[in-house]
Formats: C-alpha cells, sequence, structure tokens
C-alpha cells in the first residue's frame, strides 16, 4: 500500500534530480556565436558628369507693358488678344480731334510767323543797303535787325510747338513697343484713360526663348565656380553650361537650354544667389511664372565613387554610414559623407576608397569589430540587396 512515507522518498528523489540537472546548464554557460555569413559590393569609380537640381520660375525674354501716352477716348482696338503683333503695329486708336486741332492752331500760327519773318527780312535787307551808303543812322538799323531776329525766333517757337503738337497727335496711335504676343486687353472701346494712368492696357510678351531663374546656395555657387577656374587654369576655354529642365508634371522640356549669368550679390535672408538660363521655346509651352525644376550639369566628366542607397545606413540622426569588411574578415563602420543622387546611387565624397568591401545584406546582424564570412563578392544583384534599415 501506498505511503506518505513512500511519497516523501519519491519527492525527495525527484527534487535532487532537477538539482543536479540545472547544476549541469548552468556550468556550461552561454554558447558563442560564430561568423555572420554577408555579401559585399567592391568600391570602384565611375566616369559621370554630375548635375545639380535646382527649383526654377519661367520668365519672359522680353516683356512689356502698353500704356497710353496721351488722354482721351478709346475709338477702336485694332488687334486680336493673343496673337502675334509686330513692333509698330496700331493697337488702340485713341479719339484724335482735340489733337489734330491742335495741331492745325500751331500750323496757322507758323505760317503768319513766317509770313512776318519774311517781311521783316526784306526790311533789314534795305536797310543793310541804306547803312553802306550811310543813308540811314546805325540805330534804326540795329532796330530793323533786332525785329527780323525776333521774328526768326518766333518761326522756331511755333515750329517747336507744331512738332510737339504732331507727337501727341501721333500718340493717339497706340503702337506695340516690341514684338511678341498680346495678351488680354484690359480696356475696351469707349473707355477714357490718361498719360500717367497706373494701369497697362495690354502686356506683349516675347517668348521665342524664355529665361529660367533658380536659386542656388552661396556656397554651391563657390564650389561651381572654383571647378571651372580649375579648368581655365589647364587652358580649357568657357564652356557652355547645358541646363534640362523638368515640367511640373514630371516631363522632361525636350530643348536643352545654357546658363547665361549669376547675380552678383547674395540674399540677405536666404544666402542663395540667383542664377539665370536662357532656353529655346519655339512652340510656346513655356509660359512665364511657370514652376519647374532646373538641371545644370558640370563642366566635364569625373571619376566619382556612387554607391547603391540600399548599401547606406543612417543613425536616429540620420547621419548616413556603412560597414567594410577589412582584411582580417572584421567589420569597420565608416561614416560617409554624401554628395548628388545618381540614379538609384549615392555619390561619396568622403569615407570610402577604391577596393573597400561594402557589406550589402545581413545588416540586422552587423555590428563594429564582427567576423564575418564572405559569401558573394559584386555577385548580388541591386534588387536582390537587403534594403539598408535605419538605427534604433
Amino acid at each position: 500500500m501506498f505511503t506518505i512515507h513512500s511519497l516523501k522518498h519519491s519527492l525527495f528523489f525527484v527534487l535532487t534530480f532537477m538539482l543536479i540537472g540545472c547544476g549541469e546548464q548552468a556550468g556550461q554557460g552561454p554558447r558563442e556565436m560564430g561568423p555572420i555569413h554577408v555579401d559585399t559590393l567592391t568600391v570602384s569609380t565611375s566616369k559621370i558628369r554630375l548635375t545639380t537640381e535646382l527649383p526654377g520660375r519661367i520668365s519672359a525674354f522680353n516683356e512689356a507693358e502698353v500704356r497710353p501716352q496721351v488722354g482721351g477716348i478709346i475709338k477702336k482696338r485694332l488687334f486680336k488678344e493673343g496673337t502675334n503683333v509686330q513692333a509698330g503695329d496700331v493697337l488702340y486708336q485713341i479719339d484724335p480731334t482735340t489733337y489734330q486741332a491742335s495741331v492745325n492752331s500751331y500750323k496757322a500760327q507758323l505760317q503768319k510767323a513766317v509770313a512776318d519773318q519774311q517781311a521783316t527780312q526784306k526790311s533789314f535787307e534795305r536797310y543793310s543797303e541804306l547803312l553802306r551808303k550811310k543813308l540811314t543812322s546805325q540805330q534804326d538799323y540795329d532796330d530793323v535787325y533786332s525785329a527780323n531776329q525776333q521774328a526768326i525766333a518766333q518761326v522756331a517757337i511755333y515750329q517747336a510747338e507744331l512738332d510737339n503738337a504732331n507727337i501727341l497727335l501721333s500718340y493717339t496711335q497706340v503702337k506695340a513697343p516690341i514684338s511678341g504676343i498680346i495678351g488680354l486687353s484690359q480696356v475696351s472701346e469707349g473707355a477714357l484713360v490718361t498719360a500717367e494712368q497706373s494701369s497697362y492696357l495690354a502686356e506683349i510678351i516675347q517668348s521665342e526663348q524664355v529665361y529660367v531663374d533658380m536659386t542656388q546656395s552661396s556656397v554651391s555657387l563657390y564650389t561651381q565656380r572654383k571647378e571651372f577656374q580649375d579648368l581655365f587654369k589647364q587652358g580649357m576655354k568657357k564652356p557652355d553650361i547645358p541646363v534640362k529642365i523638368i515640367l511640373e508634371d514630371g516631363s522632361e522640356y525636350e530643348q536643352t537650354g545654357y546658363l547665361e549669368f549669376a547675380d552678383a550679390q547674395v540674399n540677405d535672408s536666404t544666402g542663395s544667389v540667383t542664377l539665370r538660363a536662357l532656353i529655346p521655346n519655339p512652340e510656346n509651352s513655356l509660359l512665364p511664372g511657370m514652376f519647374v525644376r532646373a538641371y545644370i550639369s558640370s563642366p566635364q566628366e569625373k571619376d566619382y565613387i556612387v554607391l547603391p542607397q540600399s548599401a547606406v545606413i543612417r543613425s536616429q540622426s540620420g547621419v548616413p554610414y556603412v560597414y567594410i569588411v577589412n582584411d582580417k574578415d572584421m567589420t569597420e563602420k565608416k561614416i560617409l559623407q554624401l554628395g548628388n543622387e545618381v540614379d538609384d546611387g549615392w555619390v561619396v565624397k568622403e569615407g570610402l576608397k577604391v577596393g573597400d568591401k561594402v557589406v550589402i545584406s545581413n545588416f540586422s546582424a552587423v555590428k563594429q569589430n564582427q567576423e564575418v564570412v564572405i559569401d558573394s563578392e559584386d555577385g548580388v544583384a541591386k534588387e536582390q540587396a537587403e534594403p539598408a534599415p535605419t538605427d534604433k
């Protein structure tokens, strides 16, 4: 029969066995981890021509606001909105009645002045002959001479008044100051306009070619200029710097422009400099005011280290780095200074050298000074590489 005494002996043996087992496990200690397996990419250089991406805005190559130079009532509008006009085309006709009357008045006064001058001229000629024969006094001669000179001056005054009246009359025909596409008319027939009004009648824009205005930091501009100056010192002629633009819908504009100039001063509030490029616009598809992305090419191709973006790890603060495998098959952490983005890669300015073996897989297991086994060197396709995580 099973008794309490038997139960105590059974429990004693079970507890003793468990304690012996635990003691054996405690004596074994933690199991050591072996080297991890990774794939690597050997760093090399690629000959590329870098581009700088900048925000830009389209502005007209030339534009003019059509304004009246005399006041009056608009009698006719002589153009169709949105069409091409040529410099000198009559756009508006202002009522010329009062200006024509002024012309007629000054013309009549000029004719009278000319007639008076002709009379004084004849008197002057007679008195000149009489004075030569000593048949008149010097005082009479001087009076006739003065009257003739005043008559000549009066003719000149009325001639100038007539010229001015004719100019004002010509201004009643409001003409196009430049050739280009004319926009909406801001006034209609019957409207009253004045010579010094603040609003314009219409606007003409020349857009066979347009400007792309961009802003770039003064530091980046200094770096680019230094690169060009280094080329000039080597005897290279001043190159044309091509500029391509991407439209707001993401499409690439087919025409290539060229950089024209950089502003001579830095904006105090932004620390940036304005750049301007000139780009062809034969189909008038680029309109002033459009926002674009401009890409400025560097002066020449150079050798750069380009690393796939999938191989770059970023710390919590955003600092980019990679792990490389050294000659002892141990990992080393390398902080990077990245440059331009090229397709799906980054240009590495500092942190790597040609021949370094960059880890491109098993990121979650890789740590500093860790032994690794390289499974593949340059054999893993980019789409197979494990995406690089962000430090936690």
